[in-house]
Order: C-alpha cells, then sequence, then structure tokens
C-alpha cells in the first residue's frame, strides 16, 4: 500500500496542467521579446517538386505582412496592407495585382510570425491537453486547438524544451481529405526568441516538401509603403 501511495504521489507530482505548459512554452519561446518587436524579415527556401525556391516573408505589426517566392525566374508575391490582400502571379500571365477575395484574405495571415496559433487559442480558452506521446522517440504533451471557425489542429509539445514539434491537421481538398503533418526539425535562437527554422511538411504519410529559414532579421525599419502593391 505505501509503494501504492508513492507511485501515485509521483504521477500526480509529475503531472502538467494546461496552465503550466502553456506558461513554460511561453517563456521557453522567447515570446515576451517577441511582443515587444515591431518588424521581422525571414529569408530562406521552400522545398518544392524536387526545386529549392527562395522565400522572402516580411512582417509589420499588428498585421502587414508580405511574402515574395521566386519560380523559374519569376516572382509571386502574397500582401496584406491592414485593410486588403493582394496578389501578382506571373504564372497567370499577368503581372498586375490581384485583389484576393475578403473571405480568402485571413489566409495571407499565416505568414504573420508575430501570431502564436498555440497561446492565441489558449488564451481563448481553445485549446484541451489530450495526453502524451513521443515524437521521434521523444515524449511530447498532445494538444488540440480549436479555431474560432471550428477548425481542429493537434499540437505537439516537447515535454523537455517546451518547444512545438509536430503538428497534424485534416483537410479537404478537391472533395477529399488529406491529412497533414507539419515537422519542426530545428530551432535557432534569435535576439532571445526560437524560431523553428527546418520544417518538412507530409500529406498522408508522404513527405511533400518544407521549408528552411536561414536568416531572422528583427526591427529592421520598414515603410509601410512596402506592404502596398
Amino acid at each position: 500500500m505505501t509503494l501504492l501511495a508513492a507511485i501515485i504521489m509521483a504521477s500526480v507530482c509529475s503531472a502538467q496542467t494546461l496552465d503550466e505548459i502553456a506558461n513554460k512554452y511561453y517563456a521557453a519561446n522567447g515570446l515576451e521579446k517577441l511582443e515587444n518587436a515591431q518588424t521581422m524579415i525571414l529569408k530562406g527556401n521552400v522545398s518544392q517538386m524536387g526545386m529549392e525556391l527562395p522565400l522572402t516573408i516580411m512582417v509589420k505589426k499588428p498585421n502587414m505582412v508580405k511574402v515574395l517566392q521566386e519560380f523559374n525566374g519569376m516572382e509571386i508575391i502574397i500582401a496584406f496592407d491592414g485593410e486588403k490582400a493582394y496578389m501578382v502571379n506571373p504564372m497567370t500571365g499577368s503581372t498586375d495585382p490581384a485583389e484576393i477575395p475578403a473571405e480568402q484574405a485571413g489566409s495571407v495571415q499565416q505568414y504573420n510570425m508575430f501570431r502564436d496559433t498555440f497561446m492565441d487559442n489558449f488564451k481563448a480558452g481553445r485549446v484541451t491537453l489530450d495526453g502524451e506521446e513521443a515524437v521521434d522517440g521523444k515524449p511530447a504533451f498532445k494538444l488540440t486547438l480549436t479555431t474560432e471557425a471550428g477548425e481542429k489542429t493537434t499540437y505537439f509539445i516537447d515535454k523537455e524544451t517546451y518547444l512545438t514539434v509536430k503538428n497534424v491537421q485534416t483537410v479537404s481538398q478537391m472533395g477529399q481529405e488529406m491529412e497533414v503533418e507539419t515537422y519542426i526539425k530545428e530551432h535557432k535562437v534569435i535576439n532571445g526568441i526560437k524560431f523553428g527554422t527546418k520544417i518538412a511538411n507530409f500529406v498522408n504519410g508522404s513527405e511533400m516538401g518544407g521549408m528552411t529559414i536561414d536568416t531572422v532579421e528583427m526591427d529592421t525599419p520598414i515603410e509601410d509603403s512596402v506592404f502596398k502593391l
């Protein structure tokens, strides 16, 4: 009985509440420093169809975003100027900016690196702790995030580092459901902030490219006009 009581007590003491996980996640990722920054410029590459495509992401608070991606000598641009979203896609035969419909404009904010999906949903009370599960052989907390629109994503936060190592989402495309897994393979500390700098994507278990971030510049002045097309 004494041994059983000790085992139960050890289990209770080692258990982490959702609040504790969120607090440690916030500290481990340096999110306080991120909140104090005003601009960010990230440069790297996107892996797609066996090619490495140069990528630049520029973000300015509160919500201005610009993404530039090169493909076959052409530059594809998407931008949100704080009010409207636009795209320039030479692959369509035109280099003129085209406004992105309002119902799709929100998708540009996925490139807003000042937004932390986990903390945003935690503060809104839309995160549940669903136990633990190993990722690449290491124990991780398993959590479900539910967006305001009702979309669910499963997050895995490493138990030792409190960094996100994987997320999983089921998406529908052309009438078919697909499981999209994103693995954050590497993190780098820049100005006291942890950035996921090597990301691999899998669709239904098959690797489908990813992204590598080489440099991150914080608080470099950027004029608002840069985000207007």
